[in-house]
């Protein structure tokens, strides 16, 4: 799903959120749908070969369309598998968490149809097991999906446009690996990124990703390297990581831009972690050192720009050694149709906590000695109105007096409210205080607040409501295409730098929602008409045209 983000690249900061809010639409069902309670073909297994040893496991990955559809569509659906590239057996084989001659466990069982629908080249369709003497069989059985997909969000109103495309291939040539390229246009300018993803680097759990961007406001490269925790009881994880980006770093004010910077920052991150879980909870420790350096230059200020936005030459460098501990009780719940049509999606519902506690001294070559400290917590419930997921985090730099304190929460309540119907209420928000020039949380058009412009709404304090009434009109149509509709409420409100001046901004509006059955392409695809109904800046109502490949929160 889509998100707003803030104006905080050099800390890393993903925006998340805390408001509560309470609204339902309605729409009546044109075509009932599977229940979103309906997860997705699984094994037939009871537990009686819990223990034994696994002796195969027969992999079976069908085509696009297999078998192939009748009607006058069928030579279109031939065409479709001969320019598909099959998922390979073995790259099936290589997101196994069970392996032959290790003992047979459910959990594994389950956890694998997890890590297959968790893929966007393919829809497991089965995951059985069977005992046979003193050893278990699994058969799994796969159904590919087009792979080859566009991918972008616009935004049109007042004459402009903004929002970003791509094109990208999860699945290259069978082998699982994800090959894009991509071109984006926002207020801060205009960027051409290219990146490269490996899960599965020589047949193991290990992962490459090498991402690279270049455009007007600078140029970014990220290169990773890790084993991560690929299963509730996996042992141990790694992870190498090295990130530089330089940049011209806008700021915002009353939709405008108000200041300038430049900044570079360059990190390099390395950890390792230990894990273990016993009945039924997870228990992990994980030591990083992080290498950081963040320069920022003189800040270039329009009239009326908020003081906290000046500043000169600024240097921090970090060395900082850690420790971090986390509990987690994963209870995972599966549920159809809820971000993507069609699609069976789990959910995590178990509680967890986690903290890290780092120290950056200066013997280290640290600008200073400080320390630093992290705390998440997330949370599920469901009742018969639905369920709902929450996360919040608090981070800080801590010398004589914290620095950089950020909070963030997200919140989110999902209820199926009749066959075909989805009520879906967000809550998201962020607060940072005694922060860096470069902190700016951004909502507007692209990332949920529909009938206004790309950075609407900008603060060290940022809220974001969302409510969307989300419903089925037509199911695979011709096999080929889902068609659904929704209603929906935005509202965001900022305070502190950047948002003098400035209420609350809420708007409405109705859209379609189109999946195609047989691709990958993104949750749904997102047509929206909104229209403000706070006034814009310039006092005007004109209704906003959106559309993109996901989901608008």
């Amino acid at each position: 799903m889509s998100d707003w983000a803030p104006r905080a690249a050099t800390s890393g900061l993903r925006v998340v959120a805390a408001v509560a809010c309470l609204a339902s639409a309605w729409a009546p069902a044109a075509e009932p749908a599977a229940s979103a309670r309906v997860a997705a073909p699984v094994a037939d297994s009871t537990g009686a070969c819990e223990g034994l040893r696994v002796g195969r496991i027969d992999i079976i990955s069908h085509n696009i369309y297999d078998p192939i559809p009748p009607g006058r569509l069928a030579p279109l659906y031939r065409a479709t598998n001969r320019l598909h590239v099959r998922t390979r057996s073995s790259t099936i084989r290589e997101r196994m968490l069970m392996e032959p001659g290790k003992p047979y466990e459910e959990e594994h069982r389950a956890q694998t149809l997890r890590v297959l629908r968790s893929l966007d080249y393919l829809e497991p369709q089965r995951v059985e097991s069977r005992c046979e003497g003193d050893s278990v069989n699994v058969r799994v059985e796969t159904r590919d999906g087009w792979t080859t997909s566009p991918e972008f969000n616009l935004e049109r109103g007042g004459g402009k446009q903004f929002g970003s495309f791509g094109l990208s291939e999860r699945n290259l040539l069978g082998f699982g690996k994800s090959f894009s390229i991509g071109y984006h246009e926002d207020p801060t300018g205009i960027a051409r990124s290219i990146s490269f993803t490996d899960p599965t680097v020589l047949g193991s759990h290990h992962r490459l990703h090498y991402t690279a961007s270049t455009g007007t406001a600078g140029s970014t490269d990220i290169l990773a390297m890790a084993l991560p925790f690929y299963a509730p009881d996996t042992p141990w994880s790694y992870g190498v990581s090295w990130w530089r980006t330089r940049s011209e770093l806008l700021l915002f004010q009353s939709a405008g831009e108000i200041a300038s910077l430049d900044q570079r920052i360059s990190e390099i991150d390395a950890s390792l972690g230990r894990g273990v879980e016993r009945d039924g909870i997870v228990r992990r420790l994980t030591a990083s050192y992080l290498s950081r350096d963040r320069d920022f230059g003189p800040s270039r200020l329009e009239p009326g720009a908020p003081p906290e936005f000046a500043g000169g030459e600024e240097h921090l460098r970090q060395r900082r050694v850690a420790l971090e501990g986390m509990r987690w009780h994963p209870r995972y719940i599966a549920r159809a149709g809820i971000e993507r049509i069609g699609r069976v999606e789990d959910y995590d519902l178990g509680p967890s906590f986690a903290i890290r506690i780092g120290l950056s001294p200066h013997v280290l070559g640290s600008t200073a000695d400080e320390g630093d400290v992290r705390i998440g917590v997330g949370a599920g419930a469901e009742t018969r109105f639905g369920f709902g997921l929450l996360h919040a985090s608090a981070s800080a730099r801590m010398r004589r007096t914290p620095l950089e304190v950020i909070r963030q929460a997200d919140a989110r309540w999902i209820w199926p409210t009749r066959t075909g119907h989805t009520l879906v209420l967000a809550a998201q928000g962020i607060a940072g205080s005694r922060v860096g020039r470069d902190f700016q949380a951004v909502v507007g058009g692209l990332n949920g607040l529909r009938a206004y412009p790309v950075q609407a709404v900008t603060g060290r304090q940022l809220v974001r409501a969302n409510v969307e009434q989300r419903w089925v009109v037509n199911r695979n149509l011709a096999d080929l295409v889902s068609i659904g509709g929704a209603v929906f409420y935005d509202a965001a409100h900022a305070w502190g730098p950047g948002a003098v001046g400035t209420g609350w901004f809420d708007d409405a509006g109705f859209g379609l929602r189109f999946a195609t059955t047989r691709s990958t392409l993104g949750p749904a695809l997102r047509v929206d008409l909104a229209w403000p109904l706070s006034p814009t800046r310039d006092g005007r109502h004109d209704p906003v045209f959106s559309f993109g490949s996901s989901q608008a929160f």
